[in-house]
């Protein structure tokens, strides 16, 4: 299942592919789309495999569980690719939001050679470091258990405590959010959590050798995508990226989800405005559009 926006007519002037993260939909982004193609820019948005969207998962009540993380890249590049063919000239950014941007890292990671394209840049948004800079302590407990308890479900882990601020500073949104009947219930397995940590340790790998442009989003009074890690973990990752071109848009009094907070007008603008630039900028080796 997917979202898409865009202009009305004719070919838009760049095309958005986004993931959302743990427990989020493909609708999550829409703020940012219809801001986006007000502006001649195209968005499209995949589901995520073991979340809502899945229609196999669904089927098989098995919503809140995978057994193979890296099909959540192998997902997306599919996905991608897709919209690729359906915009063969168009330039290109992917755009995750929390886990998101883990298979974004690693997407990006796997077309750096150009092979479906020219990708102009990727976009971070308050990226899940506390999956990429786990304990190795909690991450030996989480494999443990789930080769104890591989399926058994957990049921507190949307770190999203609705008697007060989190994903957003407005804590009646955050219970709203994740009482919305597109959120997995009752909860997601070890396994699932497991794999989840697995993609942080990929995403680690692939930052590692990322060169084309980067904008991170992040919010300092986030306490979800940080969660064990703190927020010293946002700079080790834009440390760790070897890019020339990247950038950190920090909100001081943003949270976990800054296109749906009081940041929101803000977040927009400077995506939108990030964008604009690299649009304008012709990289070496570049196709003519």
């Amino acid at each position: 299942m997917y979202r898409m926006w865009g202009p009305g007519n004719g070919e838009p002037r760049a095309v958005i592919v986004a993931v959302p993260g743990w427990n989020a939909t493909a609708g999550d982004i829409e703020p940012l789309a219809r801001y986006l193609a007000d502006r001649g820019i195209a968005v499209y948005s995949s589901g995520v495999r073991g979340q809502h969207g899945d229609l196999t998962a669904k089927a098989h009540h098995a919503k809140g569980d995978i057994t193979d993380g890296r099909l959540w890249t192998r997902d997306f590049c599919e996905f991608a690719h897709w919209v690729r063919r359906r915009h063969p000239r168009t330039p290109m950014f992917y755009y995750g939001q929390s886990m998101g941007a883990l298979t974004v890292l690693t997407a990006a990671d796997a077309n750096q050679s150009g092979a479906d394209g020219e990708l102009r840049g990727i976009i971070l948004h308050s990226p899940g470091v506390a999956m990429m800079y786990t304990a190795p302590p909690v991450r030996s407990f989480i494999g443990l258990m789930r080769g104890l308890y591989g399926n058994r479900l957990l049921f507190n882990v949307g770190l999203i405590p609705g008697d007060k601020p989190a994903l957003t500073s407005d804590a009646r949104f955050d219970l709203v959010w994740g009482l919305s009947s597109d959120r997995v219930r009752p909860g997601f397995t070890w396994r699932y959590l497991d794999e989840a940590m697995k993609l942080g340790e990929r995403a680690r790998t692939a930052a590692s050798r990322l060169k084309l442009p980067v904008l991170m989003l992040t919010g300092d009074q986030d306490p979800i995508g940080t969660a064990g890690v703190g927020q010293r973990a946002f700079p080790a990752l834009m440390k760790s990226i070897p890019s020339s071109d990247k950038e950190r848009d920090r909100f001081p009094d943003g949270y976990h989800d800054l296109i749906h907070d009081k940041n929101q007008a803000q977040a927009l603008r400077d995506i939108d405005g990030w964008i604009e630039r690299e649009l304008m900028t012709r990289r070496p080796g570049a196709r003519q559009q």
